[in-house]
């Protein structure tokens, strides 16, 4: 499902998601706060309308925390709550993330894959990482931050692009994906996944996102 997203001053942001059925499990949402830009990238376990109805669950509930300004640890905390204690037997991966005017960067990432950072000179992974929701109770989780450059990127992923596969045992990776990611156009690191796949069918939802910092 596409999500429209805000039009901001210091930011502008590319997004788009292409389940593997005809609904799934990955989503995406971003929003204007106050004082900065809410973000969230989600992969929720399984697929289909199962998977699709936790996904819609979970959007609405980190949407409406973000507007009432909880803290990313908070969100995480109470999604990894309602997921343990709900039963509904599905956990998720995310990264919950806040970027401010100034440039400065506060993220969350339980499980995921692992956000990149992209400048006009290099391509990093933002290693940090947290438990997966849903799966432990009692979980807690940490944030941390980084700062962006003017015209530096933030690009996220679901797995469904570093797993994809071409028919084999190889997968499109984190190296291609940190190549493609130089690209500026989303739709061109899809396309990369595309032709690494060689017409083999996805097997998992694929989604990026996209934020680009363009100063305060």
């Amino acid at each position: 499902m596409s999500i429209a997203l805000p039009t901001l001053s210091y930011a502008t942001m590319q997004a788009r998601t292409v389940p593997c059925l005809a609904i799934g499990g990955d989503f995406y949402d971003a929003v204007a706060l106050d004082d900065c830009l809410g973000v969230v990238i989600a992969d929720v376990s399984g697929k289909g309308v199962p998977a699709s109805i936790v996904a819609a669950t979970l959007q609405g509930i980190i949407h409406a925390q973000m507007l009432t300004g909880q803290s990313l640890v908070n969100i995480a905390s109470l999604v990894n709550r309602f997921l343990c204690t709900r039963s509904v037997d599905k956990y998720a991966t995310m990264v919950l993330l806040k970027l401010y005017p100034d440039g400065r960067v506060e993220y969350v990432n339980c499980g995921h894959v692992q956000p990149l950072f992209v400048s006009s000179e290099t391509v990093h992974r933002l290693e940090d990482a947290n438990l997966i929701v849903g799966l432990l109770a009692g979980a807690t989780y940490a944030a941390r931050e980084c700062r962006l450059a003017p015209g530096d990127r933030i690009l996220l992923a679901t797995d469904g692009i570093t797993e994809a596969d071409c028919g084999s045992d190889e997968q499109f990776g984190d190296f291609r994906f940190l190549t493609a990611a130089r690209h500026e156009r989303i739709d061109e690191v899809f396309e990369r996944v595309v032709e690494f796949q060689a017409g083999t069918p996805a097997q998992d939802d694929c989604t990026l996102l996209d934020i680009r910092y363009t100063g305060a």
